[in-house]
């Protein structure tokens, strides 16, 4: 879509952005407490979506450091093939890693209530 420019949306609470790819900063949505990005692909900086309650970020590809995520309940990595240190999200309580291929170790993820790895193909240890 056309859209690139987000930062007038801030004070909105729930928040669909979906296949936005002129989308690249989001550092203004940090308060919107139901947010979905998906296949936002110019989003790459997450950092200051920690306060986020709910959070998609489905096919965010460009999406490497999530460590500051670790507050957000619930959270969709799906395909977010660039990702893959996920030891800051230990406090997640839903959390979607499928087909992150990129995540091989989750040894730090044992308190998260609800724990998707389909197709995360390089997890080989889960103890």
């Amino acid at each position: 879509t056309a859209v690139t420019d987000v930062s007038a949306l801030g004070a909105v609470k729930q928040l669909t952005l979906t296949a936005c790819t002129g989308v690249t900063d989001v550092s203004a949505l940090g308060t919107v407490e139901n947010l979905c990005l998906a296949s936002c692909t110019g989003v790459a900086d997450v950092s200051a979506l920690g306060a986020v309650a709910t959070l998609s970020l489905t096919g965010c590809t460009a999406v490497t450091d999530v460590s500051a995520l670790g507050a957000v309940k619930q959270l969709t990595l799906t395909a977010c093939t660039g990702v893959t240190d996920v030891s800051a999200l230990g406090t997640v309580e839903n959390l979607c890693l499928a087909s992150c291929t990129g995540v091989a170790d989750v040894s730090a993820l044992g308190a998260v209530a609800t724990l998707s790895l389909t197709g995360c193909t390089a997890v080989t240890d889960v103890s």
